[in-house]
């Protein structure tokens, strides 16, 4: 490919990664309990989109948009995890002014990791959005190593831009007791949009 096409492919990833949806929640919801846990949820959603753009540069991704059983379960596994990851964050603990000084439990770097990484494989819309665009930059003659610079491409612009929005989000933390209490609130927020989104793809079966 010419620059052209790598910059119009680069765009095209920005845009991709930028569009507001169940992965910034996740990511924020992560990001709210330290950096390392933001940074890796960051990472494996990037990880997780290597995998859709590998597939989709070697053709295999098509197979998943065309065939309905597979689609369909990529659609309801996808509203199981929303629904899942809303229901956790509805039923976090909240601050206890006593113990305003004792910190509060924060999620694992590991759960954190696999929360980004299955928030992105377990979405159809990324499916049909490395389906529908990014294919159109993949041909059959292209060399191995331009299909895995794209791949490297549309991932490591995904985990740049939620990297960035996780080091937003830990460089405005504040650790005071009211944080703490803002944060449980918006930690119930996440929950219910994430419970709300399941429903809404739920109901696009």
């Amino acid at each position: 490919m010419d620059l052209l096409n790598w910059l119009s492919l680069a765009g095209i990833c920005a845009l991709g990664a930028m569009s507001p949806g169940p992965s910034l929640l996740i990511v924020l919801r992560s990001a709210a309990s330290g950096l390392r846990q933001g940074l890796a949820c960051a990472l494996a959603h990037g990880a997780a989109i290597a995998v859709y753009a590998g597939l989709t540069a070697f053709g295999l991704a098509v197979l998943i948009t065309r065939s309905p059983l597979l689609f369909n379960i990529l659609q309801w596994a996808g509203a199981a995890m929303l629904v899942y990851l809303g229901w956790k964050a509805l039923r976090a603990p909240a601050p206890n002014t006593a113990a305003a000084n004792i910190p509060a439990p924060h999620q694992s770097v590991g759960r954190a990791a696999l929360q980004g990484f299955g928030v992105a494989f377990f979405n159809p819309k990324v499916a049909v959005f490395f389906t529908a665009l990014f294919s159109q930059f993949v041909a059959q003659q292209q060399a191995l190593e331009t299909k895995l610079g794209m791949a490297a491409l549309a991932a490591g612009i995904d985990a740049g831009w939620y990297c960035l929005i996780a080091l937003a989000v830990y460089a405005g933390h504040n650790r005071s007791w009211v944080s703490k209490s803002a944060g449980h609130r918006m930690q119930q927020l996440f929950g219910v949009l994430l419970i709300g989104l399941a429903a809404r793809l739920v109901l696009t079966l």
